[in-house]
């Protein structure tokens, strides 16, 4: 008789420890699951911010050739780029009868488009 009591206690605390470590396994493959997708938002953000600084840089490669320019209409309403700029890259259009310049920045398949409405003085 005691020996059946003292199997039954074993055999609970057996079922207790393993459903204990199957409860830790779980809170640390939630955790792991969890810290992967901030790694990843805040990748995202990063990402997010290096496009629309490039497409800044694209605005102000337009500006520069509007006010410096040496070709024609016809050739600054031509699609520039893709510039390669650190992990992305940027691309300009020009068009000349809506006055606006469209600036293109990508960086990892994140983009940003920026457009600016220009007048002539």
């Amino acid at each position: 008789m005691k020996n059946k009591i003292l199997t039954k206690k074993k055999s609970f605390v057996l079922i207790s420890v393993v459903i204990v470590f199957l409860t830790i396994a779980l809170i640390g493959a939630t955790l792991v699951a969890f810290f992967s997708s901030v790694n990843l938002s805040s990748r995202n953000v990063v990402d997010e911010a290096k496009a629309l600084y490039l497409a800044e840089a694209g605005i102000s490669y337009a500006v520069n050739l509007l006010r410096y320019q040496t070709g024609s209409h016809e050739d600054l309403a031509k699609p520039k780029g893709p510039f390669y700029l650190g992990d992305g890259t940027y691309s300009v259009e020009i068009n000349h009868l809506q006055s606006l310049i469209t600036s293109t920045g990508e960086v990892n398949s994140v983009k940003k488009v920026i457009q600016l409405q220009y007048s002539a003085l």
